[in-house]
């Protein structure tokens, strides 16, 4: 049984130690993507933003940053991590906060928990709406059914002096269905070991249904771009301006269309 501190710690452990996410350069990467679109951006809402790991950084190059979360192990570790920067309790689906802002990111595959095409939709109409005119999005999806590769098991492990964390997960998919089972080993001096099991189920949007997604909610310019992860591409689009003529989509990689 696993406390809620040792979610958002294994969290951390298995990403910043284990993978090796550079969590500073990446941000540093998404400050430059987004003022290259909009060099006045000043403001920016990390969707989903977990324990906090991109903002901690982001709000060395933004004057305002703010947090969206569902998890409440998450949140709760992102909003020490962040003293005096909002971090919203909030479902990606369905949330509405008080302005708008000239950067929206949702990264690290969390698009991928929208469970249908319907709730895809509804997260980027969310995503829209906080958006500035001339404002960006930046989406890190999960992958595409194409590129979803089942039954390997993925081992992790990490320490950090006091703790000990070893993480086995196994993927399998249905359909357009993607479900992660993740078994967590947690030792730590003076407290012994935890084990528990988390199960993640994302789903493999197609990059023909981001797009239609993206455009139905108004947005345009929409680019792919190169990922930081495996074979998944990042997608950037741009709120339009009142009076702004837009420039047509590219095809999505991998569209014979």
């Amino acid at each position: 049984m696993a406390h809620d501190q040792d979610l958002a710690s294994a969290y951390e452990l298995i990403y910043t130690v284990a993978a090796g996410k550079n969590y500073r350069r990446e941000a540093h990467d998404i400050a430059v993507l987004i003022r290259q679109r909009h060099p006045t951006a000043d403001s920016l809402l990390d969707v989903a933003c977990g324990t906090g790991l991109h903002l901690s950084h982001l709000r060395d190059s933004f004057a305002h940053v703010e947090g969206l979360e569902l998890s409440n192990p998450m949140r709760t570790a992102a909003a020490a991590r962040l003293d005096g920067i909002a971090v919203h309790a909030g479902d990606m689906r369905d949330f509405r906060l008080t302005r708008t802002f000239s950067a929206v990111t949702c990264l690290f595959s969390a698009i991928g928990y929208a469970r249908s095409v319907h709730e895809l939709h509804q997260t980027l109409d969310c995503l829209a709406a906080h958006l500035e005119p001339g404002g960006v999005l930046l989406l890190e999806p999960w992958f595409t059914p194409s590129q979803f590769i089942a039954g390997p098991v993925d081992i992790g492990a990490a320490a950090d002096g006091q703790r000990h964390l070893a993480r086995m997960c196994v993927s399998r998919h249905t359909g357009t269905t993607s479900t992660l089972t993740m078994h967590y080993l947690l030792g730590e001096t003076g407290t012994g070991i935890r084990h528990w099991t988390e199960e993640h189920t994302l789903t493999l949007f197609t990059n023909e249904q981001y797009l239609h997604a993206i455009q139905q909610a108004g947005l345009r310019n929409v680019e792919w771009l190169p990922g930081w992860h495996d074979q998944r591409p990042r997608i950037a689009a741009i709120k339009p301006r009142p009076g702004r003529s837009h420039a047509a989509a590219p095809k999505p990689p991998g569209s014979t269309s």
